[in-house]
């Protein structure tokens, strides 16, 4: 795999996440200038969570049959488009309605360019090369986030969807240049969606990212509420709040690329899951100081981060031939976990005190490990034909 190619298509998730996270971090911005409760205003979130996972397994049905170049290009140019959009938007429900289409983007991109590489890449550097692609999205749903903040507080949240529009115009053009044309994946049918359904495998790991990213969404969809109340964090500081989790989650990713070479995706996994189920669990011990709030985001981030790429990389090495549909479906129930996190989240609100939110997430965390050694187990034990 060319270094060159790699690195573009890691941009391209590093600017899906951005727009779809970034929403997280400029929710009080948001609420106060269009005027909306911040309850109201999480739902922005949910909204593309689950368009993104309706989307997800169904375009990638109907994009099998189409140029990976031209589909990866396409699905970036979406997102350029979404979010400048979002920033010229006048209403909520304008903006709403920006944030939908960006959900396309998600949908597609980073399902789809997993895919792609796992046809371009030997089985033995498969599993390494699929861990590198989502440290992009790994760190964009950290890092993107502090970036947008950053602009936000010295701009506005409008311009922070300006910057993610423009740079995700300026992906798509490298993304055709770097991706070689007639490029195609087995073509999705309804039998390769039964024989995904069908595997007790690929079902227990599936649910094992949905309650992952439900119980992180709880908690990170609200972060930047959360923190205010607690510590009166905000603005800069909530900035540097988030570009702390990012530099743990960038650590957190590279040690995960390493781990997987000498303990496999499995055991990574389960890393992931434990600390973030412990960070969890302790962190309402660390939100009664500032100091400590931050040194908590940092370790959960450090721990936990690395579960999306190594997760793709335990359900392509259960069924390789079928990675198109799984990994889309991955990414559809990764999107579905946050939006029911983010619905959480805004129902818990009223009624969880700020300083334990954390806890509502721990619950599903604690599942989600419990459904991944189920999966471990049930993988051993099967074998899929193609």
């Amino acid at each position: 795999m060319a270094p060159q190619r790699l690195f573009v298509l890691i941009a391209g998730n590093f600017f899906v996440a951005t727009s779809f996270l970034s929403v997280g971090g400029l929710l009080s911005d948001i609420s106060s200038s269009l005027q909306i409760p911040i309850e109201q205003a999480g739902l922005l979130i949910a909204a593309f969570g689950i368009a993104a996972a309706v989307c997800a397994p169904t375009l990638a049905t109907l994009g099998s049959r189409i140029d990976r170049r031209k589909l990866l290009t396409g699905s970036m140019a979406i997102c350029a488009l979404a979010n400048l959009l979002a920033a010229l938007s006048q209403s909520y429900e304008h903006l709403m309605l920006a944030r939908v289409l960006a959900a396309v983007t998600s949908a597609v991109y980073t399902p789809q360019v997993a895919a792609t590489l796992s046809m371009l890449t030997p089985e033995k550097e498969r599993a390494p090369v699929l861990a590198k692609l989502m440290v992009g999205w790994s760190v964009g749903s950290v890092l993107g986030n502090p970036i947008s903040v950053l602009i936000a507080s010295v701009s506005s949240w409008r311009m922070s969807f300006a910057f993610i529009g423009v740079a995700s115009a300026v992906i798509a053009l490298f993304i055709w240049r770097s991706v070689p044309p007639n490029v195609m994946v087995p073509p999705l049918n309804w039998v390769r969606w039964f024989q995904v359904l069908r595997s007790p495998a690929l079902r227990w790991l599936t649910a094992a990212t949905a309650l992952t990213n439900v119980g992180g969404a709880v908690m990170m969809s609200y972060i930047a509420p959360i923190v205010k109340a607690v510590q009166g964090i905000a603005g800069a500081a909530l900035a540097l709040l988030l570009f702390t989790a990012g530099a743990g989650a960038l650590l957190g990713n590279l040690l995960s690329v390493r781990m997987v070479r000498r303990f496999g995706a499995t055991l990574v996994a389960y890393r992931c899951n434990i600390t973030s189920a412990t960070m969890l669990l302790l962190w309402p011990l660390f939100s009664f100081w500032a100091a400590t709030i931050y040194v908590a985001q940092f370790l959960w981030s450090l721990g936990s981060s690395g579960f999306p790429a190594v997760q793709q990389a335990r359900l392509v090495a259960v069924a390789p031939m079928l990675a198109a549909a799984t990994i889309a479906l991955n990414s559809s129930v990764t999107y579905l976990g946050m939006a029911v996190g983010a619905s959480i989240g805004a129902t818990a609100w009223p009624l969880v005190p700020p300083r334990f939110m954390s806890w509502v997430g721990f619950v599903f965390v604690v599942a989600a490990l419990a459904c991944s050694v189920l999966g471990d187990r049930a993988a051993k034990r099967e074998t899929i034909a193609i």
